[in-house]
């Protein structure tokens, strides 16, 4: 009797020892990972700000944009095969994320100094650690690469937003944000890059616009760039890349008035597959095709009427219509965060610097004698003002003025069709400039 006692109690003992080594691994499995994000993650994550803070300053339901950010961090974390997240402490920390980042950069808009610690003060003095001590790697991902008159008028239009991205497609790219420290090394090529297929036709510039309309994997789009770049070698290797994604966006645009919001999301995203032999004036890896949009969105912006565009003033002629859609690609890239990409050897820009030349755009636009760079103009100011950080009033005047100025060309326009298109940006502007001034 006294040794079967002593059985069972050898077995309870075990029994709850076990029971607590379990406890400990599913704590463990649930605890969130490190705050040190991949490439990968840093883009998925830093796409959705631009949605994030607009549900945060709208007057939508309570509670709408942490909703928002905690689906994101259900998609998050199963894109990269995280742990599950049993008790939510991840998601907390990826809203967390959303949050003071929405408010970093909203103070620095408005030239707040950033707030005090809380911590107490002698943790404060602490002296930063030497050289020697390790700092934590960043979170291990499983990746999977399978993923893929005479009388003025007056404006009557109905709002409606033709440069909001496609709901079933998000971009990936951040957008005008300032970028965290773990960026700087993210953006760089990835130390060991996912395996390639091989490409065994030959890649020509039509076979890459059917590749961006049939939105096919990133990795095999980026096999197909570089299959493309290395039998057609230039300093300007991703010149003719670009030249298919504009066919593919205009094409689209023409049969549903699909945004370029998806596209460049698309071809931004099989650039982070690229390794160094992909070199677009003299940039290489996942930052070439960053800068080699950025040089052609620069290029695009200035109108250059060519004889036909002379004999055939109307919004069909291919000139006009080319650079009206650069525009739009313009405004999309702004969204998107395709300046916010810096070069070789730099994180990227913040939030101001990366706005510049785009500013610039719509100021110099609405001054210019065609009306085809009005439509331009306002194309961009549109995408402007609806990531425009919400509380700047310095910023909030400009754009009034620019609008104002605007209607006032607007008022001047002979062909009504080039008149639509600025009456419908008008409208939408006046909106969300009233929403980010709420």
């Amino acid at each position: 009797m006294v040794e079967r006692r002593k059985l069972c109690k050898s077995r309870g003992h075990q029994a709850t020892t076990m029971q607590s080594v379990q406890t400990r691994q599913a704590t463990r499995q649930s605890r969130p990972p490190p705050r040190a994000y991949t490439e990968q993650q840093l883009v998925f994550l830093r796409s959705y700000l631009p949605e994030f803070e607009r549900r945060t300053n709208s007057n939508g339901p309570r509670g709408d944009a942490k909703k928002f950010a905690l689906e994101c961090a259900a998609e998050f974390i199963t894109r990269f095969s995280l742990p599950d997240d049993v008790d939510g402490k991840y998601k907390e920390q990826l809203y967390n994320w959303f949050k003071n980042t929405v408010g970093r950069n909203r103070r620095r808009a408005e030239g707040k100094p950033k707030p005090a610690s809380k911590r107490p003060a002698e943790k404060e003095s602490r002296p930063w650690p030497d050289s020697s001590v390790s700092l934590p790697a960043p979170l291990p991902v499983d990746r999977d690469y399978s993923h893929p008159s005479t009388s003025s008028p007056t404006l009557t239009s109905t709002y409606s937003d033709n440069l909001t991205p496609s709901p079933t497609v998000a971009a990936r790219i951040p957008m005008q944000y300032s970028l965290p420290s773990t960026l700087a090394n993210a953006l760089q090529p990835s130390p060991s890059p996912p395996p390639i297929p091989l490409i065994m036709t030959p890649v020509t510039v039509t076979s890459l616009r059917d590749s961006f309309l049939a939105n096919i994997d990133a990795p095999v789009l980026a096999s197909q760039i570089e299959a493309f770049v290395a039998s057609n070698s230039s300093p300007l290797c991703l010149k003719s890349v670009l030249s298919a994604l504009f066919q593919a966006i205009s094409t689209e645009w023409e049969k549903k008035n699909t945004p370029a919001n998806p596209f460049l999301t698309r071809y931004l995203e099989a650039c982070t597959y690229f390794t160094t032999k992909i070199v677009h004036a003299g940039v290489s890896g996942p930052l070439a095709g960053a800068r080699a949009l950025q040089m052609q969105i620069r290029k695009s912006a200035k109108w250059i009427p060519t004889s036909s565009a002379n004999l055939r003033p109307n919004l069909s002629s291919a000139p006009r219509k080319d650079h009206i859609q650069w525009a739009r690609i313009h405004a999309a890239a702004i969204q998107v965060g395709v300046f916010t990409f810096g070069v070789n050897g730099t994180p990227g820009y913040d939030y101001r610097e990366a706005r510049i030349f785009s500013n610039l755009v719509a100021q110099d636009a609405v001054w210019e004698e065609d009306e085809v760079e009005w439509v331009a103009g306002i194309l961009v100011l549109q995408s402007l003002v609806r990531t425009s950080m919400r509380g700047d009033m310095e910023q909030r005047r400009v754009y009034e003025d620019l609008l104002q100025n605007y209607e006032e060309r607007w008022k001047e326009m002979k062909d009504e069709a080039r008149q639509a298109l600025v009456t419908e940006a008008l409208l939408a502007a006046r909106a969300d400039l009233a929403r980010t001034g709420s």
